[in-house]
């Protein structure tokens, strides 16, 4: 085997040997193998600057990083969040090539960054030779009054704008966010310390990624149809007001006052047929950020729910059986010749245990399914991006397993 993983995870206070304690036991974890690549992740409480001090201290200045805040990080042996939870991987290959990409000044320029960040893939896309791509990108903007979110949806169409299907395709990432009161966000890229940026890392040679997306949600409604709509805010439901309609299908048995539905209420549209069996892999979860009581409306993590568009109400799922079906499936559909070096786990925060009020965590029943078979490292995100149709979308309330094989 060419390619080894070495995970290693802290939950110190202080971020100098949060650093250090975290990259110790990644180096460890190697076996003493050279670095070719580190992605690291922390939650808001740790000082960006810190951190990599400690972490390049004993990794080098030279070894390329691409990382930024989350709300947790879970390992095969942790799991944790909202708290100083720092988790990194160390990548050693001597058959892989990774490529780092990076646009800036995202906030309010979703469009053009993503455009510009196609343009630096596509001019350096391998030939014939197997590619995935990571994206990661600052979903918090906070220069105005108000907290905004970064769209994913803009970002994706305006790289698709440069790529063609066969590299989309293969493609998966984060919207990070480093703690649930969408404090400001930092991302790690090489030596840089940055906010307001889109990076991506694309792999190529003797590395593959297979991916499966574990959504945990169910339709409980029949189709309706979003009637109004304004920018990421749905004002219409079948011409009535959004909240009326959505209070209606939760039922007197799921009694919420509207204030509650932020993280709750989960809306599914279906890139499949219409009436077919139910089937996850074709569902597209968007989540509600907020209410907007006044407009008695609902504001979604992202601007794809137009006037026009049909959804469903979507049941949350707390029975995670499904989980090691799931994974199971993924690493059995490995192509022959192939071997698992690595599991990546990009887990929506709103899934944890904390945040839904439910008795397990999700992403346990994952590193129990994966089972020690590979190296594990996830994190807690804002949005999620995996493949729906071998498109990569946008999703919320959402699991996105990638598995990287040589």
């Amino acid at each position: 085997m060419t390619t080894q993983v070495g995970v290693g995870f802290s939950d110190e206070t202080d971020s100098l040997a949060a650093g250090k304690e975290a990259a110790q036991m990644a180096i460890e974890n190697l076996g003493g193998a050279v670095i070719s690549q580190a992605m690291l992740f922390s939650t808001s409480r740790h000082d960006p600057l810190l951190l990599a001090q400690g972490i390049k201290s004993l990794i080098g200045t030279e070894t390329p990083i691409i990382g930024g805040y989350a709300v947790g990080v879970i390992t095969s042996e942790d799991l944790g969040y909202d708290g100083y939870q720092v988790g990194i991987a160390l990548i050693s290959s001597d058959n892989a090539k990774f490529d780092l990409f990076k646009v800036g000044n995202l906030h309010d320029n979703e469009l053009a960054c993503g455009e510009d960040l196609g343009k630096q893939i596509l001019d350096s896309l391998p030939e014939n030779r197997e590619q995935g791509l990571m994206l990661f990108y600052d979903s918090v903007n906070r220069e105005g009054k108000h907290l905004k979110l970064n769209m994913a949806v803009p970002l994706l169409d305006g790289i698709a704008k440069q790529l063609d299907e066969s590299v989309m395709r293969n493609m998966v990432g984060a919207g990070l966010v480093g703690d649930m009161s969408c404090n400001q966000t930092w991302q790690w890229f090489n030596n840089e310390v940055n906010q307001g940026t889109a990076m991506a890392m694309m792999l190529s040679g003797g590395l593959t990624m297979h991916t499966t997306v574990l959504h945990g949600c169910r339709p409980a409604s029949d189709y309706h149809t979003i009637t109004k709509a304004e920018s990421s805010t749905v004002l219409e439901i079948d011409n009535r007001p959004a909240l009326e309609v959505i209070s209606e299908l939760l039922g007197k048995e799921n009694d919420v006052p509207w204030k509650e539905y932020s993280f709750f209420v989960t809306l599914g549209v279906n890139q499949g047929e219409k009436y077919a069996p139910f089937q996850e892999d074709n569902y597209q979860n968007r989540l509600c950020l907020r209410a907007d009581i006044k407009r008695k409306a609902m504001v979604m993590f992202e601007p794809d729910l137009v006037a026009g568009s049909e959804v469903q109400l979507m049941r949350r799922s707390v029975d995670f059986s499904y989980i090691n079906e799931r994974v199971e499936e993924l690493f059995n559909n490995i192509p022959e010749g192939k071997t698992a070096v690595f599991a990546l786990y990009i887990d929506c925060a709103g899934r944890a245990a904390a945040y839904c009020g439910a008795d397990e965590e999700d992403a346990g029943a994952v590193i129990e399914a994966i089972d020690g078979r590979v190296p594990l490292l996830g994190i807690y995100s804002g949005v999620e991006i995996g493949p729906i149709k071998d498109r990569p979308q946008s999703l919320d309330w959402t699991g996105v397993l990638t598995i990287f094989c040589e």
